[in-house]
């Protein structure tokens, strides 16, 4: 069995600068959901523009973005907005009822998010992991 000695001064330094990351990478975060979220919103508004139809020709219109803040950090809420005109009507566009098939207008706007976004938040806040 082996055992290690040294300098724990490193390993304290690390655990201060992690430590102070999370303060640093809010307000980057902030911006950088903020506009993951409208791109989200704009894609979907324009995938649910092509298939709504006149019967849903406000639908579009209500599909909002919203940053959400919590203990737990930054998220953005994203989807027909109820309180909007024909943003009730969203869970039948997306997920299809009796009367038309599913549309995954968001689901299909998602499609390639997940690379973008990570861009971003790489160019955000990667700088304080170095």
């Amino acid at each position: 069995m082996s055992m290690l000695r040294g300098d724990a001064s490193e390993v304290f330094k690390m655990a201060a600068d992690l430590a102070s990351i999370g303060a640093k990478s809010v307000p980057a975060m902030r911006g950088v959901m903020g506009a993951v979220g409208e791109s989200f919103a704009a894609e979907w508004a324009s995938n649910a523009r092509e298939t709504s139809g006149e019967h849903g020709i406000h639908y579009p219109d209500s599909i909002t973005a919203e940053l959400v803040f919590d203990v737990g950090g930054i998220s953005v809420d994203v989807g027909p907005d109820k309180s909007k005109k024909q943003g009730s009507m969203g869970r039948g566009f997306e997920f299809g009822s009796r009367n038309q098939p599913p549309h995954l207008d968001g689901l299909r706007a998602l499609d390639g998010l997940q690379v973008r976004a990570e861009r971003m938040v790489e160019s955000a806040v990667g700088f304080l992991f170095k």
